[in-house]
């Protein structure tokens, strides 16, 4: 139940991770680019750490504790989760999502682990499509998505807040149907946006 990348650990959050997480989803520089821009309640912070290590057996993945090899020191999370809060359009897709302490951003650290989730969930399970849901001003995101192989795909609204949603196919699968990129836009999203950004 882990990852290993050239500088770093990911292994299922647990209920051991509590203080780290909440210190990290009360920091405004971290939380105002999560859905509800709003700091996590022990409780959200409780539901999150005690499903974890049972998604990851049930289905492959989860969301990730990023760990420094070196001092196996805590710097975040990265993984998949399926996106059930969503619109009844993507009530069965699993997206990606990632934070970092914010001491530990510019390291390359999101890039890093999530270029390993990607890889191990299509190498390990059934996935082959997962989407990003960005916030619209969150550029340091949208950066690490597009290194790691997603594609700006809609403009959507996820519980009456507007996201940007990128898409990252399995590789072999992408091969294998009829995919047309010319539908995908090489404008940077959020200068398609003529309305103020919330």
């Amino acid at each position: 139940m882990m990852i290993e990348t050239d500088r770093l650990y990911l292994r299922p959050l647990h209920m051991g991770n509590e203080s780290f997480i909440s210190s990290m989803m009360r920091n405004p520089s971290v939380y105002k680019y999560i859905l509800k821009q709003e700091p996590w309640p022990d409780s959200k912070i409780y539901r999150l750490l005690s499903s974890q290590q049972d998604l990851f057996v049930r289905t492959g993945y989860c969301l990730f504790g990023v760990e420094m090899k070196a001092t196996r020191t805590l710097t975040g999370y990265c993984g998949l989760q399926p996106l059930e809060d969503f619109s009844g359009t993507f009530c069965n897709e699993v997206g990606a999502s990632w934070a970092f302490h914010e001491k530990y951003w510019g390291a390359g650290l999101a890039t890093e682990s999530a270029a390993a989730v990607l890889d191990q969930a299509f190498k390990y399970t059934s996935l082959r499509n997962i989407k990003a849901l960005i916030h619209p001003a969150n550029r340091g995101s949208m950066r690490v998505a597009r290194k790691v192989g997603f594609e700006f795909e809609d403009i959507v609204f996820r519980n009456n807040r507007l996201r940007l949603m990128y898409s990252a196919f399995d590789p072999a699968y992408r091969r294998s149907i009829s995919f047309d990129p010319t539908r995908l836009t090489k404008t940077h999203p959020a200068d398609m946006l003529n309305f103020r950004l919330a």
